[in-house]
């Protein structure tokens, strides 16, 4: 696997996860993984460049241009009430792209902005990140952590913190998780902050089987067993064999990336056999679509108190302010 050396803390983590993923039966943990890039010009490996292209060529897929339009037409409003001289830390920046449409529009709209903190576990992803903000307001306090922002152990404090979690990766927590990771946060953060959360509460089956159900969507979300291939050294997989086909869970919100075997097959990993039967499903990773009231709700227990929820034009993509003090 080759990657620089202060990537080193994200093998590790993928390591586990694959493990866990194949022998342990953990399902829905493989969403950090699915951006990977290739190492050369044959390398199939191109997680990253599927989901641009994706993004590009299914006109369904409704949540990237949408999340933006929210930032874009409800940055201000979300400004305003968040105050002057505010610094936010966010939680998983995401690729250029995401922060030029949604990121950026955000923090311009902030009134004698202070600074912003990027943090990711990836130090390559995370320096091109902290780059295009560096470049775009040049005038505010800039810096970065990697962490594996669902494991944090301390955040930086400052006065008029925003804690910042676009909806794309908080949607991949599963509902066990989301609570006590929020409630971790509360603990991390400056005694009086703000918490600005992004999610899809699209309940409706045929709109979310479009949005999903797609040859560039299926393409994209299969790669990730390319990628297994390719950085476990899996000797014998044939990554190719796989097709997908997702599944909504109405009762647990919960749209399941689902990648079906289309033959057996049988393959090391670190000295371990897996051993995989045709027509066998494999969950590696969940978008949860919660109703707004039931996502506040889930937060409840954390003692956060929200301020306001902003919706966007077509009532999908929802941002949600809450408070610590």
């Amino acid at each position: 696997m080759k990657n620089e050396t202060g990537d080193q803390k994200f093998i590790d983590q993928f390591e586990k996860d694959v493990l866990e993923f194949f022998f342990d039966k953990v399902r829905g943990n493989l969403w950090p993984y699915i951006y990977g890039t290739p190492q050369d010009a044959d390398d199939p490996v191109r997680g990253g460049i599927l989901y641009n292209e994706m993004l590009e060529g299914e006109k369904d897929y409704y949540l990237y241009k949408y999340e933006a339009q929210l930032f874009q037409s409800k940055g201000k409003d979300i400004a305003s009430l968040i105050g002057s001289n505010a610094t936010f830390i966010e939680l998983g920046p995401g690729s250029e792209q995401s922060l030029r449409l949604k990121t950026l529009p955000l923090l311009r709209a902030c009134t004698d902005l202070q600074g912003y903190v990027g943090i990711d576990i990836s130090q390559s992803f995370l320096d091109k990140g902290l780059e295009v903000v560096r470049n775009e307001l040049p005038n505010i306090e800039i810096s970065g952590m990697q962490q594996d922002f669902t494991k944090l152990k301390e955040l930086p404090e400052f006065d008029n913190q925003v804690i910042f979690f676009k909806g794309s990766t908080i949607a991949n927590l599963r509902r066990d998780e989301l609570p006590d990771f929020i409630s971790q946060i509360k603990e991390l953060a400056a005694e009086n902050h703000y918490l600005l959360l992004v999610h899809d509460c699209n309940q409706d089956e045929e709109s979310l089987m479009k949005a999903y159900h797609n040859e560039g969507m299926g393409v994209f979300m299969a790669n990730i067993m390319y990628r297994i291939h390719r950085d476990m050294n899996a000797v014998g997989m044939e990554p190719q064999a796989f097709r997908y086909s997702p599944e909504w869970d109405p009762e647990g919100h919960d749209l399941k990336h689902i990648l079906v075997a289309n033959k057996a097959q049988k393959f090391e990993i670190k000295g371990k056999t897996v051993e995989i039967a045709e027509g066998e499903k494999f969950h590696t990773l969940s978008s949860f679509k919660y109703p707004v009231k039931v996502f506040e709700e889930m937060l409840a227990p954390s003692g956060y108190k929200p301020i306001d929820v902003f919706l966007d034009d077509s009532q999908r993509l929802t941002a949600h302010l809450f408070t610590a003090s």
